[in-house]
C-alpha cells in the first residue's frame, strides 16, 4: 500500500513537472495565473461603501442576568439603518439550537429603525450562557454580530 501511494505520487509529480518544458509555456501558464488572480470573485467584489446601508446599534449584548432553567428568555436587539439605501436582511442565524431569532423580511429603507427579536430556551441549559447572534445583510459589513449572556440556574 505505502509503495502504491509513492509510485502515485511520483507518476502525478512528473505528469505535471513536464507539462511544459519550453521558456514560452512556462509563460503561458503565468498568464493564466495573473488572469485567474486578478479577476474578481464573488468573495472580493467591489462593494460601493459610499451608497450600501449601514447598520447601526447601541449595544451589541443584552445580559439577562439569572433565571431559573426551563424558562425562556426573550430580548428585541434595536437597530437603524444609517446608510443610503435599503437594508435587506439575508440571513439570521444563532450559535444554538436553543435561541431562535425573528427579523423582518421585507428591506429596511434608510434611517429606519427595526428590530431582531431573540428568544432563549434555557431548558437543558444549565451554567453560565453566551449566544452569538449573526445577521447576514447587503449592509457594509455585511455581518452582524451581537450576544446574549446570563446564567442558567
Amino acid at each position: 500500500m505505502k509503495n502504491l501511494v509513492i509510485l502515485l505520487f511520483s507518476a502525478s509529480f512528473f505528469v505535471v513537472s513536464c507539462g511544459n518544458s519550453t521558456q514560452e509555456g512556462a509563460q503561458g501558464n503565468l498568464d493564466t495565473i495573473e488572469a485567474i488572480t486578478t479577476e474578481p470573485s464573488a468573495e472580493t467584489a467591489v462593494v460601493d461603501t459610499a451608497n450600501a446601508p449601514i447598520v447601526f446599534q447601541e449595544t451589541d449584548t443584552y445580559s439577562f442576568g439569572e433565571v431559573k432553567e426551563g424558562e425562556k428568555v426573550s430580548h428585541e436587539y434595536a437597530f437603524i439603518n444609517t446608510g443610503k439605501t435599503p437594508l435587506i436582511i439575508n440571513s439570521v442565524r444563532a450559535s444554538c439550537g436553543c435561541t431562535t431569532p425573528y427579523y423582518p423580511k421585507q428591506p429596511i429603507k434608510p434611517g429606519e429603525e427595526f428590530t431582531i427579536d431573540v428568544v432563549f430556551d434555557t431548558s437543558n441549559q444549565p451554567g453560565m450562557q453566551h449566544k452569538v447572534i449573526t445577521m447576514e445583510s447587503n449592509a457594509y459589513p455585511s455581518q452582524t454580530i451581537f450576544h446574549l449572556k446570563g446564567e442558567v440556574k
